[in-house]
């Protein structure tokens, strides 16, 4: 049964997710245990651009984009393991404790137990390898534009290993 009374089939939305070096975090990075992608920009772009040096997704301010992850490899071999991917934002160009905001979020795991909400979730529907995970997100939480971002990864479990390459594109829908 259709959710509205509407009978013309709807379109997928199709998100943006070209890649730019520019604006990447990670290009084919392999973790085994917690840390930042950090291969491209120093792991970090700055959304209010570099003096001298134009950002291709915003000027300053308020930004909306595609949060893009590509996982090429995992290991869910062991059944137990378990990987976080959260976007941080920060106006601390050090991301030092206490300035820094979880902007978009995704995780992977092999059994519901491993999901963040495991009361509510099953286990991820699609464990890649080579799928896009294309999140939209803004920099603006609370009142506060974010001029930094970077990529946290935090893997648990008996052998933990993923190859990611991670990068924002900018928002707009197509149909």
């Amino acid at each position: 049964m259709a959710l509205t009374a509407n009978t013309i089939p709807s379109q997928i939305t199709q998100l943006p997710t070209s890649w730019d070096a520019m604006l990447a975090f990670a290009d084919g990075q392999t973790l085994t245990a917690t840390g930042y992608l950090n291969t491209l920009n120093s792991g970090q772009l700055d959304l209010g651009g570099t003096a001298g040096v134009a950002n291709p997704i915003s000027a300053a301010g308020r930004t909306d984009a595609i949060w893009c992850l590509n996982i090429s490899a995992i290991d869910v071999s062991s059944s137990d393991e378990t990987y976080q991917f959260g976007l941080l934002g920060s106006n601390d160009v050090a991301f030092g404790n206490g300035n820094v905001e979880l902007l978009a979020f995704h995780d992977f795991a092999a059994a519901a137990s491993g999901r963040v909400f495991s009361n509510l979730l099953g286990a991820s529907p699609a464990i890649p390898p080579n799928r896009r995970i294309a999140i939209p997100f803004t920099n603006l939480m609370q009142g506060i534009d974010y001029r930094y971002l970077r990529v946290r990864a935090v893997l648990a479990g008996t052998t933990p290993s993923v190859t990611v390459s991670s990068w924002i594109s900018r928002a707009q829908i197509m149909v």
